[in-house]
């Protein structure tokens, strides 16, 4: 759960990521607008869809894909090799402490539930019958 919600966060942020690469790169670069929103507009979709697509094993196999694809975009605006590696950290960064947080909160729960049903089987013993 913890996990989903980073890595929607991490996506969230990444729309902004290449709507702002977009409006840097007609700048800069010798592509056309069309060129850059035909890359950029598909790719800004997809990280919008993939935040609410999380609960699918797969979608974090695309959103590496996405993270590969801000890394390549450094081939268009430089920058991008430096924005895209930190947004890899990042995304890699939310499934490692997210999945951490998730097995922790898990063992917790558990060890809980294992408490709350032992002390329910001490009271039955004690109870008169």
């Amino acid at each position: 759960m913890m996990v989903r919600r980073m890595a929607s966060s991490v996506l969230c942020f990444e729309v902004l990521v290449i709507l702002f690469f977009a409006l840097v790169a007609m700048k800069l670069s010798d592509l056309g607008a069309g060129t850059v929103w035909a890359v950029s507009g598909p790719g800004m979709v997809l990280a919008a869809l993939l935040c609410g697509m999380l609960r699918k094993p797969w979608a974090y196999q695309a959103g590496w894909v996405l993270q590969a694809g801000l890394i390549v975009a450094g081939f268009v605006v430089v920058d991008m090799f430096f924005i895209g590696g930190f947004f890899a950290l990042i995304w890699y960064w939310a499934l490692k402490a997210g999945g951490r947080i998730d097995a922790e909160k898990a063992a917790a729960y558990a060890a809980y539930e294992a408490a709350q049903a032992e002390a329910a089987g001490s009271r039955e013993d004690v109870a008169p019958h």
